[in-house]
């Protein structure tokens, strides 16, 4: 589990898929295709030139190679898009024909969270089953048994 910290301004968490702006303090969740380019694109960010076909695959895994490259276009287009949102310009540039470039300004560093530290959202419907199967059990077991009581 790792966190990004871009420009002192941005904290990017990989496990949640969630980055915040430090300024306005607004968060944003992105996809999970989309937080998967972005943790690829961050992890490779040191290279001089990033491939599209690294990054598919980063994305995709084996199934890259059915992928066309419209769909990652779009992919990287929704991702800006995304970043743009929370207020973070030009982080990437594609190059036509030549790969993805991290833009030199942006200075990233990455740290380790610990477990403890990550706050799961359990879902509202996890609450109800967990509480509504055992009663519903408890009132078909009664139900059976109240002629015998």
């Amino acid at each position: 589990m790792r966190q990004h910290k871009i420009n002192n301004e941005f904290i990017y968490n990989e496990s949640l898929r969630e980055i915040t702006s430090l300024r306005s303090n607004a968060a944003f969740k992105m996809t999970f295709m989309r937080a998967r380019c972005l943790s690829y694109l961050i992890g490779n960010a040191h290279q001089e030139l990033i491939i599209r076909e690294g990054v598919a695959y980063a994305v995709w895994g084996e199934r890259s190679q059915f992928v066309s490259d419209a769909n990652l276009t779009q992919l990287l287009y929704l991702l800006r898009r995304d970043l743009q949102q929370i207020g973070l310009f030009e982080l990437f540039v594609m190059l036509p024909r030549q790969g993805i470039k991290i833009d030199e300004r942006f200075i990233i560093d990455a740290a380790d969270i610990p477990p403890q530290a990550i706050q799961y959202h359990t879902h509202r419907c996890n609450k109800i089953i967990s509480i509504g199967i055992p009663t519903l059990f408890l009132l078909i077991v009664l139900f059976f048994l109240a002629p015998f009581i």
